[in-house]
């Protein structure tokens, strides 16, 4: 017959970083003794002996189940400081490689054990909160030694009933794990409390009722682009919702954060900016008890202002990948390759991303990395994408436009067939003198895209130095195409005009070039791409383009002939300073 289960009180403890690459086998022995010994010491100073628990061992962390005569709220009040005091003893006389910092989960429930050990959905549950990506974060974040999590059960039942555990000290955090979905609390307690550790608690300000209703109606919400939504409710200072998480647990990822100025906690302006996505019956539904809410709390006043100014729908959900390359400027053979990601369609700049350095036939395949790092944090995205690659003159010859990315798998994917691509001057971006008029010229392009405003360059207009100054003065021209590709380098000592250098100087926001087309069949491509109002959508009507030949039995264009057009494509509200560190955005 089967022992029947008992009622236990669950510790699990697990150590940061066991399988980290710089600790060798002889330093994760070290890490292995020094666990228990501290453990041992620590909880005989709580007044526990060990040696009458039940102790697991699991490799890098160990499970602990507590004789069911010692009570919950003292082992809660007295052991985290025991630890953390051996943890600080243990960890000053080792070497960094076998240092220890703990996660230590407390919990109780039904145990069921047998020679081969204990088992229990309790249990299951305690080792879920112990992988919390919350507590990982926040201990490696910090100094401490110790982050104790407590089961949302176990603090209710035994935290919050007794002042001398400290439960003011604990602050909510979202589990996601596997299957597991629940809430926990979490206390780093060699750290000293302050006021932002403490966030107001949003959901006990909700009625039980209305968060059953809310849960009802989020679970069957499809939103688009939702860590942009995290982002834009909770602002700079919160961190991003789990990975996968949907509108519901977003929402109570967020429920765990201070108010901010205006008084409003991120859990509600998240699902104002929520309602904004919605029609029909959902809108008005979410729309009812964001106001009921409002009211109840007396934020009706803060809402209306905040409706009016943020939480309104996306008109542009377009993203930018911006990629820099630049001449190293010590050797000629090197390059510096950096990215601008943005993640929010709202906020520009972004944070620069890694440095590099890279030789030419490197850029092509660290490129592709880039872009597969932005897909990864663009998974939540609902909206389109713009490649952008940012160039000095002498690079603008590059062909990124035949450039693939998933180079890895063996079965490389052209860039064009998922993006837009475009070039940007980075000479223009680089020279403040020259910002004034094309802002002027870019306004007139977005207010009058007609396809009259396009200046063909004819070989006769060469023949005068200023001769293309003189035309691209009139601002009725706002997109022009070459005669010709432009040369690697200008030299204004030979005499002749420059295209490329008078276009940037007219600020001329658009340019279209081709190493090959002749001139009427590069006529021919514009026209169709300008046609109605496709200039103000040049770079998708490039890509639609390029696709045509695929598409289509019988292509209106020559597949190699578009496949190398350039299309400049220059936004001058949306520049970025080269000499920004990366990490660290700059506005």
């Amino acid at each position: 017959m089967q022992p029947l289960p008992l009622h236990r009180t669950i510790v699990a403890v697990d150590v940061a970083g066991f399988t980290n690459p710089m600790r060798t086998l002889v330093h994760q022995t070290a890490v292995h003794e020094g666990l228990y010994e501290v453990l041992n010491q620590a909880f005989t100073e709580a007044g526990v002996n060990l040696g009458k628990c039940r102790v697991e061992d699991r490799g890098d962390g160990a499970l602990i189940l507590l004789p069911p005569d010692i009570p919950k709220s003292l082992l809660v009040d007295r052991l985290p400081d025991r630890l953390v005091a051996g943890l600080r003893r243990y960890n000053a006389v080792h070497s960094a490689a076998a240092t220890v910092a703990l996660r230590l989960v407390l919990h109780a429930g039904e145990v069921h054990q047998n020679a081969h050990g204990s088992v229990g959905p309790a249990i299951n549950l305690a080792f879920r909160i112990l992988d919390a990506s919350d507590a990982k974060n926040a201990l490696n974040m910090s100094n401490s030694v110790l982050a104790v999590i407590a089961s949302d059960q176990f603090y209710r039942d035994v935290i919050v009933q007794d002042p001398g555990t400290a439960p003011d000290t604990y602050r909510r955090i979202l589990v996601l794990v596997k299957e597991t979905s629940t809430l926990a609390w979490l206390r780093l307690p060699d750290r000293p409390a302050t006021v932002s550790d403490v966030p107001e608690a949003v959901l006990d300000l909700l009625p039980a009722r209305d968060l059953d209703r809310l849960r009802t109606w989020l679970s069957d919400v499809a939103v688009t682009q939702l860590p942009t939504l995290v982002q834009r409710a909770g602002g700079p200072g919160v961190q991003p919702a789990p990975h996968g998480a949907d509108a519901w647990e977003a929402f109570l990822h967020l429920a765990d954060f201070n108010a901010g100025a205006d008084g409003i906690p991120p859990a509600l302006a998240f699902l104002e900016l929520i309602t904004a996505q919605l029609t029909g019956p959902a809108r008005d539904q979410l729309a009812e008890w964001i106001e009921n809410q409002s009211r109840r709390l007396r934020l009706g006043p803060a809402m209306r202002v905040r409706r009016e100014h943020h939480a309104r729908a996306f008109t542009d959900t377009r993203l930018h990948l911006m990629i820099v390359v630049l001449h190293d400027g010590i050797d000629p053979g090197r390059y510096l390759l950096s990215s601008w990601r943005q993640d929010d369609p709202a906020v520009w700049p972004p944070t620069r991303g890694e440095i590099r350095e890279v030789a030419l036939d490197e850029l092509e395949p660290r490129v592709d990395e880039l872009v597969l790092d932005a897909e990864r944090a663009w998974s939540g995205h609902g909206g389109s994408v713009l490649l952008e690659f940012l160039l000095p003159r002498a690079l603008l010859h590059l062909p990124v436009h035949r450039w693939c990315k998933e180079h890895d798998s063996g079965d490389p994917r052209p860039l064009f067939l998922d993006y837009p691509i475009v070039v940007r001057s980075l000479e223009r971006m680089t020279s403040p003198h020259w910002h004034r008029v094309w802002h002027e010229r870019w306004q007139a392009m977005v207010h009058d895209p007609s396809p009259d405003r396009v200046h063909f360059s004819q070989p006769e207009n060469l023949a005068d130095r200023h001769r293309v100054d003189a035309i691209l003065s009139s601002t009725h021209w706002t997109l022009m195409v070459l005669n010709r590709a432009p040369p690697v380098q200008h030299d204004p000592a030979a005499g002749s005009p420059d295209e490329l250098t008078a276009a940037l100087r007219a600020g001329m926001p658009a340019l279209i070039w081709h190493s090959e087309a002749s001139s009427e069949a590069l006529r021919d491509i514009v026209n169709w791409l300008v046609k109605g109002d496709g200039m103000n959508d040049l770079p998708q009507r490039a890509q639609a383009c390029r696709l045509a030949p695929l598409l289509e039995p019988t292509p209106p264009f020559d597949a190699e002939l578009v496949r190398d057009l350039v299309i400049l494509w220059d936004d001058p509200s949306r520049v970025v300073v080269l000499d920004q560190s990366p990490g660290r955005p700059r506005l």
